[in-house]
This record gives structure tokens, sequence and C-alpha cells, in this order.
């Protein structure tokens, strides 16, 4: 278990280039090499060269008012102030960060370009009980997850009830969501399922999965993330590992295992893929997230158990967007951490 909780591991095959990936995450518009090199917590530790960076943390409205903090690099130049209880799932679009707490039966909104902060805890009239998964379009609108009550809903970018996806009882536990291709993929954990709707017209077009641990099979499967290919990437929780699929919904590859050694997984949580393709999963009981190749290749290891900077509590939900800017929910340490990955130089 040391062996996986050591704060930063580097395997040379970092530094070679990989598929070209990403997330439909926002740009920020800010110049993320202003952080004064003092002030910088990095991964690896040196003399080896950085790859990840600490830029700050979120724990409630009013970190988003701190002058001249790392998080100014991340949202530029207050809000009714409201913490977190225990934060799940995360996304990133714009100048905004969208977070979920079944903690508190919320959706936290913040937003630190428009300087405000929204808080969603009842949709169409129904108090909100455990949201889960959250995931935003192009155009503003925002995909909600609620698991205790079998639900997803779409919202306007202010938070304004648009509709529900799906009849009611179609899904026994919803959780992690991603848009991309004009589609809504929807993790059905209890129904060891993906489900796959048309966003123009909500229509479900066709599901994947099915309880069993096969390639393309499912055991509670939680969270789920596209890269800018169209590649879909689960975390496959009780079977220990991450299936990648195309599109369509086709296998296409999986990787890990279980265990307590490095590059193992035993509580796989939250998935991202970077800009050039490295893989990010998250695990709540090693407390950090591990840096694979597509492959599966042990990358690099960020995190250990902890509060200060760069230790978490339980992560949960990861999100990385188009600038490589990686979010985590640190779960019982009732914060979001963001980190940036730092590209080879050309």
């Amino acid at each position: 278990m040391r062996q996986v909780r050591a704060l930063a591991i580097l395997i040379p095959l970092f530094f070679l280039p990989t598929l070209f990936g990403g997330c439909g995450g926002g740009n920020f518009g800010v110049e993320m090499d202003r952080i004064p090199e003092t002030e910088e917590i990095l991964w690896p530790q040196p003399p080896a060269p950085a790859k990840i960076r600490y830029m700050g943390s979120i724990s409630s409205s009013a970190d988003l008012g701190s002058s001249g903090s790392l998080l100014d690099a991340f949202f530029g130049k207050d809000s009714e102030e409201s913490g977190m209880s225990r934060p799940y799932g995360v996304c990133a679009s714009g100048s905004a960060v969208y977070v979920t707490d079944p903690g508190l039966g919320v959706l936290h909104v913040f937003n630190r370009l428009e300087k405000s902060y929204l808080r969603i805890d009842k949709v169409n009239g129904q108090m909100l009980k455990s949201p889960i998964g959250v995931a935003v379009d192009l155009s503003g609108q925002i995909y909600l997850s609620d698991s205790e009550l079998g639900k997803v809903f779409v919202l306007g970018h202010k938070g304004d009830f648009m509709r529900e996806i799906g009849p009611e009882g179609m899904f026994a536990r919803p959780a992690g969501l991603t848009v991309d291709n004009g589609r809504l993929y929807v993790v059905d954990t209890l129904g060891h399922m993906v489900f796959v709707f048309g966003r123009a017209d909500n229509s479900l077009l066709f599901r994947f999965g099915g309880n069993g641990g096969d390639p393309g099979q499912f055991n509670f499967p939680t969270n789920i993330f596209t890269d800018k290919d169209g590649l879909i990437y689960v975390t496959d929780s009780m079977n220990f590992r991450v299936q990648i699929f195309d599109k369509d919904g086709r296998f296409i590859s999986a990787f890990g295992q279980v265990g307590n050694g490095t590059g193992d997984f035993s509580k796989p949580k939250g998935i991202g893929v970077d800009s050039e393709g490295h893989v990010y999963v998250a695990d709540a009981h090693f407390d950090n997230f591990q840096i694979f190749e597509r492959d599966g290749t042990l990358l690099l290891i960020v995190g250990s158990t902890g509060r200060s900077p760069g230790h978490m509590s339980l992560p949960a939900g990861l999100f990385i967007d188009r600038q490589d800017r990686i979010y985590v929910a640190d779960s019982f340490n009732g914060r979001v951490q963001m980190f940036q990955y730092l590209k080879e130089k050309k």
C-alpha cells in the first residue's frame, strides 16, 4: 500500500507522444505560466522534468475571491459564499466549474469571470437527493444525474429546468455522464449499462454493457469520459478496470486489475483523458490519481492521503478540460483540487 500511495512515480515512457485526445471543457483564457515558481508544487519532484503542477482548490465560493492566488491563474479576475460537504462529480465549461455534492443534495456552480455562485438544490419542484454526475454541452445546457431519484435532468445554463431524459423507471441508479458527438452517455451503475441518447430529441439510440466480467460487460460501472476522437472511457469499478469503446459502444480494449501495488485499482472512480491521450483514474482507496498510457502502462502517480495541497481523502470525480486542466473532487476533504498537465515544449 505504501508503494501505491507514493506522492509521485515517473516512468520514462511518459515522455513519448501518444494518441491526441481531450475533453470538451472550456477555455479560461488565462496564461498558466504566470504562477510564481516559488509557489509551485510539482510531480514528479525535481530533478525529474515536471509533468503535473498543482494549481489550487475550491471548497466554497469564498475561495474565488482570493486575489493573487493560484486560482487567479485558473479563472482570471465575489459571490455568495457556500461550502461543499461531500463533492462527487465535477466538470468545467467556459469560466464555470460544476460540482455535484450528494452530501448536501446540491449542484454547485462556481463562475470566476462572472463573479457568481449558483446553488441548485431543487429541479422541477423536486428536491435533489443524491446528485452524482454532471456534464455541460457547448450550448451551456447542464445534464445532471441523481442516483437516488433515478433520474437525469437537463437544465438551462442558469439552472432552470428544461426536461428529463428517458421515461420514468428507465434508470436503476444513474451516475456518470458525458456529452459528445451530439450524444449524451449515461452510466447506470446498478443496471451495469451505458445508455446513449441523441441530444437533439432525447431519443434513446442504443445501450451497451450488461453484468459480467467479459470484455464489454460491466460490474457496477461509475464514471465515464469521451476524448476528442470520440472514444469512450468507462470506469468498470467492481471489475477493477478501465474499458474503452468507440462512439457506438463497440469494445476496443481494457486495462487494470485489483490489487494494492502501483498501477493496480482498489476503488477506481473518476476518469479523464488529456490532450496527448494519457488516461487519468482517481482511486478512492489509494487517495490519488494514476496516469496511464491507453494500453495500461503506468506513467505517474499523483497524491497521497492527507489534507495539504496535492493530498486527498476519498477522491471521486475527475475531469480534464481542453487546456489539460485537471479537476479532482476531493470528497472527504470537501473541495475540488486543480492541477495542470505540463506538455513538453517543442
